[in-house]
């Protein structure tokens, strides 16, 4: 039976504890993948449609979350992070509701959303508030959730979780399909654990395979639908199949990447691997837990999507850990906590662990100082003084903008080859759907559909900065040399080259 038990008091303190170390990340900057996704969101707003008029190799979840959010609370820092915000309050509600019986100490159990949604925003920069990795925890642990829940029990109830299993798993594909590792590696365990139990094999493949299946396929084909009705589903197939194995073909293998990606990780979610580790050895080991289990092959084959994108590394992307690394975390501390208790007292024991998570407070300490020092970054000066500390860039990327915002600008969308955080603190959209952002995993054919997109758009301002003019050079001289010929230098900069019509 799905078991969901109630609040408590030390839950409630918990929730109000999240909300305010969300409240500190509303007024964060956004990096540059977040004002691309923004920017993509906000051209879905305006009518034009995702992947033919505004391209990105990424699945379209993404963006429909900043299209929600900015519909709801406005395409600025705040508006997105308020809607993240009251998302990961949800989640919190929702772990707390669904793991009170895999703990044996309540006021543990308590701890267990300042251990996955807390960590998350603690060790969070710009850079990684609101990617997808960072998203797609809630429904990835529902998605578990479920799963266990259906090794309790046989027939419809069985059927009915995994359908439900199947339909967040779908969910999860639109934000991510290389995620179906992750997904298939949960309902494979499922398989596994039937046989063992003497079932039939052929009866259990179908009463796994069935529901999963047709739960999957739903949200797949609305999104599929959607894309049939304005006749995209060419671009749609050679987005998500044909580009993505090129593009990492292409992608050499890069070590600093790798070991920086590691790195930053081990840094940050130390404490939380060393107290995890507890909970694998006893809980796993001795009492045999298939929670744990389950948990303990998310964080495996989290690893291997990790790897498999070997042309990124990206530090964001070890975020598809936070919610199960944890989760045991908390269970560890559960194992430990009547052991401490007996060579303690009960408030030694809250400060040894306190001490012992301290560390990771480091960050949110820093973030909480800097908020109240610029008086809660509430005017618009000290709101930008305030993200000027987590992103240097902002004023010179702003000072960009407002070169082509001044009374007598020319009106129209502008091409930007730099950071899209230049839309934004302009106002202006992109003139091609073929994207600026990332121009290093642009295909040969790509380069010249770009070129041809703005022959035919005629932005009024080009923007190349000084990080993606080598690019170019390297990898498509031709563009330099067409703006070079119709266009102009407006200003130039170590930031980069404005050109004018």
């Amino acid at each position: 039976m799905i078991s969901i038990t109630k609040f408590n008091r030390s839950d409630f303190i918990v929730l109000i504890v999240i909300v305010l170390i969300g409240l500190i990340h509303l007024p964060f900057p956004f990096d540059g993948d977040q004002a691309f996704f923004r920017l993509g969101a906000l051209e879905m707003q305006q009518g034009k449609v995702l992947y033919r008029d505004f391209w990105d190799v990424k699945q379209p979840g993404i963006f429909c979350f900043y299209f929600l959010a900015g519909t709801l609370f406005g395409f600025n820092e705040i508006g997105i992070h308020i809607f993240e915000l009251i998302y990961m309050v949800f989640f919190s509600i929702v772990l707390l509701l669904s793991l009170k019986s895999y703990f044996q100490h309540q006021i543990i159990a308590s701890l267990v959303p300042l251990l996955t949604v807390g960590v998350y925003y603690t060790v969070s920069g710009a850079w990684h508030l609101t990617q997808v990795e960072a998203l797609v925890g809630f429904p990835l642990f529902i998605c578990l959730w479920l799963t266990y829940q259906s090794f309790k029990v046989e027939g419809k109830q069985r059927f009915f979780l995994l359908l439900m299993s199947g339909l967040i798993g779908g969910i999860v594909l639109i934000f991510k399909f290389i995620l179906l590792l992750i997904l298939l590696s949960l309902w494979l365990t499922l398989l596994i654990y039937s046989v063992i139990k003497r079932q039939r094999l052929q009866k259990v493949f179908i009463g796994i395979c069935l529901p999963t299946f047709i739960g999957i396929i739903f949200p797949l084909l609305l999104v599929l639908s959607y894309f049939a009705w304005f006749n995209s589903l060419s671009i749609l197939y050679e987005t998500f199949f044909l580009y993505p194995p090129r593009i990492i073909a292409n992608s050499p293998f890069d070590p600093s990447k790798f070991f920086s990606g590691i790195k930053w990780f081990l840094n940050t979610f130390y404490p939380l691997l060393l107290v995890g580790t507890v909970a694998i050895d006893i809980s796993l080991r001795k009492s045999k837990n298939t929670l744990t289990l389950l948990l303990v092959i998310w964080c495996i084959f989290a690893c291997a999507v990790i790897f498999l994108q070997r042309g990124a590394f990206w530090e964001y992307h070890y975020l598809l850990l936070f919610v199960p690394v944890g989760i045991l975390a908390t269970k560890g501390l559960d194992v430990l906590w009547q052991p401490l208790k007996q060579l303690t007292s009960p408030m030694t024991t809250i400060l040894l662990i306190f001490l012992f998570f301290l560390p990771l407070s480091y960050n949110l300490t820093k973030k909480s100082v800097s908020l109240v020092n610029h008086n809660f970054a509430l005017a618009e000066d000290t709101r930008l003084k305030y993200q000027s500390i987590f992103r240097d860039k902002y004023p010179s990327l702003r000072s960009e903008a407002e070169l082509i915002s001044q009374p007598g600008s020319l009106p129209g969308e502008i091409y930007v080859a730099g950071d899209p955080s230049i839309y934004y603190f302009s106002n202006r959209t992109q003139a091609t759907s073929l994207r600026g952002w990332a121009l290093e995993y642009f295909l040969p054919e790509q380069w010249i559909k770009l070129l041809e997109q703005l022959d035919s758009s005629k932005p009024p301002y080009i923007f190349i900065d000084y990080v993606q003019e080598p690019t170019i050079k390297k990898n498509f001289p031709k563009m330099l040399e067409f703006i070079q010929q119709r266009y102009r230098i407006l200003r130039q900069n170590n930031h980069g080259t404005w050109y004018i019509l």
